[in-house]
């Protein structure tokens, strides 16, 4: 019965981590699928707005980002394959080596986001006063508006940053950093308002960019693609500051987490429970290997 009932829980065992790792190479093969996708599609449908196909070395730039994101993604794809083949194949076919190479593996994995997850409570008050400094820095030196990305449009197209910020400034609906006054330094944004022989000589300069405005219903959210007429019903929002967005992005982003911070906590969980569980049922098959004469049955 003894040995019998051990064969039972070391089939259970063995299904147990089977059915988690075929998960992560489930996962794996998703994100590899998505890196190659992110990589050969030739439109880039998913992201015109943000990085226009253009041959100007600035939107080249930003096109190398979004092939360092595939990268990332196939990479990540590849190491959930490579666990969820020594998880798998360790616990199938009883290759010992296999089981340590994952336990390890998944043990470090744990060890890790305990770690993060201590950093970031021990120093999350600490964040704003080391991240906020250097995107400011960012705005004052390079951001240069969106202008820049309409099809007639003279003025050169904006680095990825720029582009970056103008898209999370709209779509968030938030402004600058901190605040507006983020944008009271920078040094190449070409403040001109091509709608300025309309509205007055004292509009002659934008002081806050248009991304920072409620357009209201006034044009869809692909704003790279609107026609730049279009824009000048926010203009005078642009050069006054009415109804300019008060919070800034990363007040916005911070709300945004907190908002789904019950979802993140109840995620992180069971993901580290079904960690923990993988962890020390791998452990248990490499005690068990030799102990249970049936474990290939």
């Amino acid at each position: 019965m003894g040995r019998g009932g051990m064969s039972c829980g070391m089939k259970t065992m063995r299904f147990v981590i089977v059915l988690f790792n075929f998960f992560f190479v489930l996962l794996g093969l998703a994100l590899i699928a998505i890196g190659i996708y992110v990589l050969v599609d030739p439109s880039l449908k998913k992201i015109k707005a943000v990085l226009p196909i253009n041959s100007d070395p600035a939107v080249e730039q930003g096109l190398s980002y979004l092939e360092v994101i595939a990268i990332v993604l196939l990479v990540l794809g590849f190491i959930l394959l490579i666990i969820g083949f020594l998880g798998c194949c360790g616990a199938m076919k009883q290759v010992k080596i296999f089981l340590i190479i994952y336990a390890v593996i998944v043990g470090i994995i744990i060890l890790f986001e305990i770690a993060i997850t201590i950093y970031f409570v021990a120093f999350k008050s600490q964040f704003r006063g080391t991240i906020t400094p250097k995107l400011i820095d960012a705005i004052r030196d390079k951001y240069e508006g969106p202008f820049g990305l309409q099809r007639d449009s003279t003025l050169p197209k904006p680095p990825a940053i720029s582009i970056a910020l103008d898209f999370i400034m709209y779509n968030l609906k938030c402004c600058g950093i901190d605040n507006k006054t983020d944008f009271n330094q920078t040094k190449n944004w070409n403040r001109t308002n091509p709608w300025s022989a309309s509205m007055g000589v004292t509009a002659s300069n934008f002081t806050y960019p248009i991304t920072c405005c409620n357009p209201g219903n006034t044009f869809t959210q692909d704003w790279a693609n609107v026609p730049i007429d279009k824009l000048q019903s926010v203009a005078y929002c642009s050069v006054n500051g009415t109804d300019i967005y008060d919070i800034g992005c990363y007040d916005k982003v911070m709300n945004l987490i907190d908002s789904a911070k019950t979802w993140i906590i109840v995620g992180a969980v069971i993901v580290l429970v079904i960690e923990l569980i993988a962890f020390i049922v791998a452990l248990a098959l490499c005690c068990r290997t030799k102990e249970d004469s049936r474990y290939s049955s």
